[in-house]
């Protein structure tokens, strides 16, 4: 009976992605035009007045040192802009793995609709493995897939309060809406974010999207209660919470208290790349720019005064769930041969750099002081 009740749990699951497809799908086809590889992204042509610190080389030379050259060279576009990187590339590995896993946590807050479909494929799942494997200590810090911002927040909050001996600084991974929830948490809940020694947004929905305007009416209508297993059921203010003018409007109104260091790996695929079960809102998107992961605009995946490591070529999805991995009876709807743990260590190894770099600024005077509960699962 529990088999019976899951396949009819995953039918409705699939039913609702019907149903999210048909309302944002388009029969736009993508000029050639709107395929803009030749030009520099607009944000960092304005770098320095946006604040964004671009470490596309450093953060290449780590990928490409974990990987193999051919694969290398389609993990992580190189658009126009980024820095030549010809001496970072030949300089000597950073720290080693079993270094960085002494000195630093490692954490995964997922994003929209994740809880939903843990039973599918879970975010990052060969991630964490593998980090484990490699020595670190890794949480997976839940959050409601159609929880609200705040809702989501609060519950982070909960998290890190819990009682913990370990104080070493956590590196924290967020995905999709995963980082408006931790950024609002860290404004909301200093206290209990203060072990957070950096913030890496994956494919982070720092702006929002424009799919969330279209959405918002049916979405509340027909997805926020819908059944789904293991997923409690929303009001709303979740889709809600990702459109555009809320996102911009909270980075306005709190964007000034986040202190916590960003990087910014951004997902923005080639056409090729993007998986068929996502194109319908690529094509949606790319209306606007065809620089798009299939649910998030690139330029509204780089957070304000962030470091920007790179632009991965990989959609929204395939960029953290291993879902090919995990349902191998969907792989022909996934374009997910990403090697995200090569991406996720490289950005380990680089945070540590600047973070070391940030605090040899100071005088070698890390903050240390505080307690943050630790979650491990």
């Amino acid at each position: 009976m529990a088999s019976i009740e899951c396949q009819r749990a995953h039918a409705r699951g699939a039913r609702l992605l019907a149903v999210l497809g048909a309302a944002l799908a388009s029969c736009t086809s993508l000029p050639d035009a709107e395929r803009l590889d030749d030009m520099p992204p607009a944000l960092l042509v304005t770098a320095h007045e946006a604040g964004v610190r671009d470490l596309r080389d450093r953060y290449r030379a780590a990928a490409c040192r974990r990987l193999e050259h051919d694969v290398c060279a389609t993990v992580l576009r190189r658009l126009p802009g980024e820095p030549d990187g010809g001496e970072v590339a030949s300089s000597p590995a950073g720290a080693s793995l079993t270094d960085l896993a002494r000195r630093y946590r490692i954490g995964f807050v997922p994003g929209f609709f994740s809880e939903c479909f843990e039973g599918f494929a879970k975010p990052f799942a060969d991630v964490v493995r593998e980090l484990r494997a490699a020595g670190f200590e890794v949480g997976y810090f839940k959050v409601s897939g159609r929880g609200s911002v705040t809702r989501n927040s609060a519950r982070l909050a909960e998290h890190f309060l819990a009682a913990a001996a370990d104080e070493r600084p956590i590196i924290l991974f967020a995905y999709s809406k995963g980082l408006p929830d931790v950024l609002d948490f860290t404004v909301r809940f200093p206290d209990a974010a203060r072990r957070i020694a950096a913030v890496v947004s994956v494919a982070g929905a720092v702006n929002g999207s424009p799919l969330a305007d279209n959405l918002l009416q049916v979405y509340r209508a027909w997805v926020a209660s819908f059944p789904l297993p293991g997923c409690e059921p929303g009001r709303g203010d979740e889709i809600h919470d990702l459109r555009r003018d809320a996102r911009l409007e909270w980075w306005r109104t709190y964007g000034h208290a986040i202190t916590v260091p960003i990087f910014s790996l951004v997902a923005a695929p080639e056409p090729e790349r993007v998986s068929p079960g996502t194109r319908a809102t690529y094509r949606n998107l790319a209306r606007v720019s065809a620089r798009n992961d299939g649910k998030l605009l690139w330029i509204d995946q780089i957070a304000p005064r962030s470091y920007l490591l790179g632009y991965a070529n990989a959609d929204h999805w395939a960029v953290a769930i291993p879902v090919a991995q995990e349902l191998p009876q969907l792989a022909f709807l996934f374009r997910d041969d990403v090697p995200r743990t090569a991406l996720v260590e490289a950005a380990i190894e680089i945070v540590a750099e600047v973070l070391a770099s940030r605090n040899a600024m100071r005088g070698g005077a890390a903050a240390r002081s505080g307690t943050a509960g630790w979650e491990a699962r």
